[in-house]
């Protein structure tokens, strides 16, 4: 199916050369003789790209595209501006408004054809991302969905073991460890499939003691410590710690990656710690390791998506990198910050900050 170009012109001689060639390239064509018919159009059919004159009776050029752009249907088509305008503040105008490319006149046919085909190519690549974008969004849901029942099985299950008598104290606390485990996951797909992954800055959904929730991220961690050894310390606080207003299923997802990083990169017999404070209307949780750090000219891509850095587990751990750029994606959407330091006797604080509550 050939892709639709709307040409915008009152000027017969530049309409002839631009049909001439762009019909000849097997472009289907449409034509406006200014802006209020280009407009018109455009409501009955959507090109897949604009040719658009500057200046034009009634609506000139900028003002056309700004009301193409306003429109919804509209708004994603690229507009190439066709100019006799050479002025930087021209071409300035014709970018502010929605421009992506300009056409200078006289019209040469093979640059015009050749402008036409790159913007075309890029539309084109744009929607097969967010097709693609859609399709993994799709089976993320399906998969997210199909992954909550057997969870549910092992919280039952889990449950029903804790119930029975005469269990070690060592198998109980294992169990408790597997439960919360188990319902910090069912945690995390509900709020996938409530699409609440990330939420519109300044929208959150409660008052949340960021001290608390490091507590019960704390006592889900207890037992992978214990086996490395490492002792880890529940958070200390100010008396007068303020909430924060957060989601507190997502911040209990900040606070567990920051400490299971912890407590992957610390060595055995090491020492994980986490310390709230407060300052200047924000809450900061901090999380305070004895390892090894990061070498200073790796720090800059800490949260990076796919950084790879040099430091590894310290007991052969699985890591895959993904743990800080979900932190931050997670902090950010809350209209937070996220950081690290790195003091001068080792170990390494990487710390995030919520606004207080009202």
């Amino acid at each position: 199916m050939a892709e639709k170009i709307l040409i915008v012109d009152d000027t017969p001689a530049n309409l002839g050369v631009l049909v001439e060639t762009l019909g000849a390239a097997g472009y289907e064509l449409m034509v406006a003789e200014d802006g209020e018919e280009a407009l018109a159009q455009t409501a009955e059919i959507v090109p897949d790209l604009i040719l658009l004159d500057v200046m034009m009776p009634g609506l000139d050029g900028f003002e056309t595209c700004r009301r193409l752009k306003a429109q919804a249907t509209t708004a994603d088509v690229p507009v190439l501006f066709m100019t006799a305008l050479n002025e930087t503040q021209d071409k300035v105008r014709a970018f502010s408004s929605g421009g992506v490319d300009y056409l200078t006149k006289p019209i040469e046919h093979e640059e015009a054809l050749a402008r036409v085909r790159t913007h075309l190519a890029l539309r084109r690549y744009q929607r097969e991302l967010a097709e693609q974008l859609t399709r993994k969004e799709n089976f993320m849901r399906i998969a997210s969905h199909d992954l909550r029942n057997p969870v549910c099985l092992i919280l039952f299950a889990t449950e029903l073991a804790r119930r029975q008598e005469e269990i070690p104290e060592s198998v109980r606390k294992q169990l408790e460890s597997i439960g919360e485990s188990a319902a910090q996951i069912r945690r995390i797909i509900d709020t996938f499939l409530g699409l609440t992954l990330t939420c519109p800055e300044g929208e959150t959904s409660g008052r949340v003691d960021l001290a608390l929730l490091g507590d019960a991220v704390v006592r889900q961690h207890r037992p992978a410590a214990e086996r490395k050894n490492i002792r880890l310390i529940a958070p200390s606080a100010p008396d007068a710690l303020p909430n924060v207003r957060c989601d507190a299923t997502l911040t209990y997802q900040v606070i567990a990656n920051l400490v299971s990083n912890a407590l992957k990169f610390t060595p055995p017999g090491g020492r994980v710690a986490l310390h709230a404070s407060v300052a200047n209307d924000k809450v900061r949780l901090a999380v305070a390791d004895s390892g090894p750090g990061v070498p200073a000219d790796e720090r800059a891509r800490l949260f990076a998506a796919g950084a790879k850095l040099s430091p590894r587990p310290t007991a052969g751990e699985e890591s895959h990198g993904l743990g800080l750029p979900i932190v931050k994606q997670l902090v950010e959407s809350q209209g937070g910050s996220v950081g690290a330091e790195f003091p001068a006797d080792g170990g390494s604080v990487f710390w995030f900050e919520l606004p207080a509550a009202d």
